[in-house]
């Protein structure tokens, strides 16, 4: 933007719009905002002088309201990729310019000790695997429900879950946390809220109340409402989670060889014009539209035309367009199970949901139209609504450096597709992408900043990255940018799939950059090719020795891929290495991978 002809427009002598020019043109975004909530935060005071000198006069009003209570907030976060890092971090930012001081703090670095003094307590923590909190955040988590855990009776406090409802265990570690803290004898000040996918509106709802409490605990001398903020300046459209880019597809590839029994695909999109930027390490945010067999099918199983018109939370539109654009009919969440259970009032469907194992059994490999079949129930538009979770964006591991491929961002796909309950059927998104959606086609995308899966600060550092399938998109985007950038740290890659020649993902790029010497050693196993099935574990084991030394030397090491399976068995092998050849103890193993995760040495991206 031409910072200086604006202002020349205004009450400025050129020298101020030059000067003006040269500030603005080197703002980043953040710096930007800040100045925004500043200026604003101060035009109440503005409008209360004759001149801007007096402001100086309104300096002591404007000390006063930043001492509003004596004893801070703190808000402990745990995360996987960052998202609760993002929101501690709003949070803290929004509380703070009510006159509060705040402290953030990651659960991982946190001293318990600090518990004893706190007063005000606000916990924002993510679900991992299956149920359990993030990696950082198991020792507080294990702390609290210890012996060693003292009363919390003078703390007030209030728990932000963050999840997945398309997992059984849907914000278990938020309400963990919320029942310990409870149970300690902590005070809860504002009802815990459990965030799904689309977790913005969950979060600004819950900041509401805490910020309510907050500011009646000092006399309600504090007028306190969450709203956002208009620009003072027209920027330019901000594309993000809820204002996503529609990208042109510029290419699409089938990775895998002929004859192979997967289907991974290659994706190039255009982001010209949005501005969007990312790092390596990052995910791409897609927003997918059902099927039309699928939401058809629908529409007939409950006897609708489709026609109908239905309120959604993007406005009033026809029942099929409802259900082809702004909800998810596949897969089947725990918390559609619940409402439809509550809806009916069956009393097979009750005892289901009765605990959570006989649920997770249940919508494995169900959808909403398995679960309208079997249990059959005349509803009405609204009430198929009702059910059903909003359409979320799927995220992939970013494939491509920007500083290699400029406009553009890539990313690989792995399709599902399986007969499952007498009927074919298809991932959502994956699907999508490889069927429903064509090259110059647009579909709609965001950067997703994964502040947890970074290349080291230092590009000297060595690095060790183990993944499965799709698993190695991320340490395509790591090569780019390490050759491009001058890197001189080694890389070794451990990559695992079912056949050599039909599912070596990249395999020229990555033979090619071992011969530039980008990449210094790569393992490769593959399940298939021979009796005894060989997984990325089985050649870390191998390699034990020459790995844990690459560790003594400093190395981080990166886990991508599976979750339930290839991540647990990764971290497993990692351990034994270290214990085998550290010559440690398992507890003393054990505190090496816990120092490793605490200095961000260790990062898993898995799912």
């Amino acid at each position: 933007m031409d910072w200086e002809t604006g202002f020349k427009r205004g009450p400025f002598s050129d020298e101020q719009a030059k000067e003006f020019n040269k500030l603005f043109s080197q703002l980043n975004e953040n710096q930007f905002q800040w100045l925004r909530g500043f200026l604003t935060g101060i035009d109440p005071l503005l409008q209360n002088t004759t001149s801007f000198t007096d402001l100086n006069l309104a300096e002591p009003e404007l000390k006063q309201i930043k001492s509003v209570s004596a004893d801070p907030v703190w808000i402990l976060y745990g995360t996987h990729t960052g998202n609760s890092e993002g929101l501690a971090k709003q949070s803290a930012k929004a509380i703070g310019e009510l006159g509060f001081e705040t402290k953030v703090a990651d659960m991982g670095s946190f001293k318990v000790r600090e518990l004893k003094t706190i007063k005000k307590l606000l916990v924002i923590v993510s679900t991992h695997g299956l149920g359990d909190p993030p990696p950082e955040a198991e020792e507080f988590h294990a702390f609290l429900h210890s012996s060693k855990a003292p009363e919390l009776k003078h703390i007030d406090y209030s728990v932000l879950a963050l999840g997945d409802s398309s997992y059984t265990e849907f914000c278990q570690a938020g309400i963990q946390f919320d029942e310990i803290l409870e149970k300690l004898g902590a005070n809860r000040i504002a009802k815990r809220v459990e965030c799904d996918v689309d977790y913005e509106d969950g979060h600004a709802a819950w900041l509401q109340e805490v910020i309510s409490k907050l500011t009646a605990g000092n006399g309600g001398s504090i007028q306190a409402t969450v709203v956002e903020q208009k620009p003072l300046i027209k920027l330019e459209t901000v594309y993000n989670r809820k204002n996503p880019f529609p990208a042109t597809i510029l290419n699409k590839i089938n990775l895998n060889g002929r004859n192979s029994e997967k289907e991974t695909i290659h994706l190039e999109l255009d982001l010209k014009g949005s501005e969007l930027h990312y790092e390596p390490g990052d995910a791409l945010g897609i927003y997918a539209i059902n099927s039309k067999r699928l939401t058809d099918g629908i529409l007939n199983l409950c006897k609708l035309s489709g026609e109908e018109r239905v309120k959604t939370h993007h406005g009033e539109k026809s029942l099929f367009d409802a259900l082809s654009d702004d909800y998810e009919l596949t897969p089947l969440t725990s918390v559609s199970l619940k409402h439809y259970a509550e809806l009916t009032g069956n009393d097979s469907l009750q005892k289901i949901i009765s605990n959570n194992s006989s649920i997770a059994e249940y919508i494995h490999g169900r959808d909403i139209y398995d679960l309208l079949q079997e249990v059959p129930y005349k509803l009405s538009p609204d009430e198929l609504i009702s059910i059903l979770r909003k359409n979320t964006p799927r995220m992939y591991s970013i494939a491509s450096s920007q500083e290699a491929v400029d406009d553009e961002v890539h990313i690989a796909v792995s399709v599902v597709r399986y007969e499952g309950y007498g009927r074919y059927k298809e991932g959502f998104c994956s699907s999508f992408l490889s069927d429903r959606v064509h090259t110059d086609e647009q579909v709609k995308v965001f950067i997703d900043p994964n502040t947890r899966f970074k290349l080291p600060a230092n590009p000297d550092s060595p690095i060790i990255m183990v993944g499965a399938g799709t698993g190695i998109a991320p340490y395509r985007s790591f090569m780019q940018h390490r050759e491009l950038t001058d890197s001189h740290g080694k890389s070794w890659l451990f990559f695992g799939e079912r056949n050599f020649t039909t599912d070596f993902l990249y395999q020229s790029e990555w033979l090619q950059y071992i011969k530039d010497g980008v990449l210094t050693k790569a393992d490769v196993a593959f399940s298939r090719d021979q009796e005894r099935k060989i997984y990325v574990q089985h050649r870390m084991m191998e390699k034990g020795k020459e790995l844990f030394n690459w560790l003594e030397n400093g190395a981080h090491f990166y886990v991508c891929g599976d979750a339930q399976h290839m991540a647990k068995d990764v971290d497993f092998a990692l351990k034994d290495i270290i214990q085998t050849h550290g010559g440690l103890t398992k507890d003393k193993a054990d505190e090496y991978i816990k120092a490793m995760q605490q200095s961000n040495r260790y990062q898993t991206d898995i799912y």
